[in-house]
């Protein structure tokens, strides 16, 4: 079974506090031994900004972030590849493949001109917000959001399309979302999430979200943070999160968006409390043991944990 996976914060660790992406103990919940436990292929690498930054500042921290990516795939060719285009998707094999992916459009500044080149530095899709408002739209931790896309919103989205990026609609309000909809002409995607009927917060997606994204093509990661998953996840007495969770996420996800458009975008090393037994990418066989369990067929196991992003990835990326 190979694995591809939405959305990581991976390389901002190592970014941050040096750690070596070979090594299997060294405290990444996603790396090279485990990835090439589990058969991973694919890894959209989040280039996260945090809210301290903003202006010229983000697009640093930004660049700084694609750098050390760059400084490890040219380090290791033997084990990592960028895939830039549909051509790179189709050679996928033996190396990982790596995708940066902004999370937050901070480090645009409100400039179009900066898409193209974060594009030419190998960016191939844009979640719009994080957490809090940018020059795109208010994010999903501002209370009571009600700013959807700004004019720059609408633009960006035009030449992301023009380029061959992905429109990333995780962490937006319902306001920035709907307008994201009206905005779009190729699929978007939600690349890690949870499932608003499970834990009802901003943060997750309903069911007309889901429906949407599944009605354009698009596709949808579900996450493995357990706040996502379980209401009251850290609190006490709380039975803690598990695949079990994940599982019912993906199910519903499966229900609602259908079967070719849902996926897993675990958001590994954006976090530090795991699931009981999902505790890095080396513990993926539990999901697949519970998917199993739960009915799903070994074809529909295999969409989820790759084909599914691959094939959305096929149509967004350049030909």
């Amino acid at each position: 079974m190979r694995y591809a996976d939405a959305h990581a914060d991976t390389f901002y660790r190592i970014t941050l506090e040096a750690l070596d992406p070979l090594d299997r103990d060294g405290g990444l919940h996603v790396n090279v031994p485990r990835m090439r436990d589990v058969g991973q292929v694919l890894q959209v690498c989040s280039v996260f900004t945090p809210k301290r930054y903003s202006g010229k500042p983000a697009e640093d921290f930004a660049r700084r972030i694609i750098a050390t990516l760059d400084h490890w795939a040219d380090a290791q060719p033997e084990v990592f590849t960028r895939v830039r285009g549909t051509a790179d998707l189709a050679a996928l094999g033996e190396r990982h493949g790596l995708i940066p992916w902004l999370e937050g459009a901070s480090p645009l500044r409100g400039e179009i001109a900066l898409v193209d080149e974060f594009f030419q530095l190998g960016v191939r899709g844009i979640g719009l917000v994080h957490n809090h408002a940018n020059e795109v739209a208010d994010g999903c931790g501002i209370p009571d959001p009600r700013r959807g896309l700004s004019e720059f919103g609408r633009d960006l989205i035009a030449r992301m399309e023009k380029l061959g990026m992905a429109v990333d609609c995780a962490h937006l309000p319902q306001p920035g979302f709907d307008d994201v909809m009206r905005a779009v002409t190729r699929p978007p995607c939600i690349s890690h999430v949870g499932a608003r009927r499970f834990v009802d917060i901003v943060r997750n997606a309903d069911d007309a979200m889901l429906r949407a994204i599944g009605e354009r093509g698009g596709f949808a990661g579900i996450d493995f943070y357990p706040e996502h998953l379980l209401p009251g996840a850290f609190e006490p007495g709380s039975r803690g999160a598990s695949v079990e969770d994940v599982a019912d996420h993906l199910l519903h996800a499966l229900d609602v968006c259908g079967v070719d458009h849902v996926g897993l975008g675990g958001d590994f090393d954006g976090f530090n409390d795991t699931c009981s037994d999902l505790r890095h990418i080396g513990d993926l066989p539990n999901l697949e043991r519970e998917l199993a369990k739960r009915g799903l067929s070994e074809a529909v196991i295999e969409k989820i944990f790759s084909a599914n992003l691959l094939r959305f990835l096929g149509e967004v990326l350049p030909h």
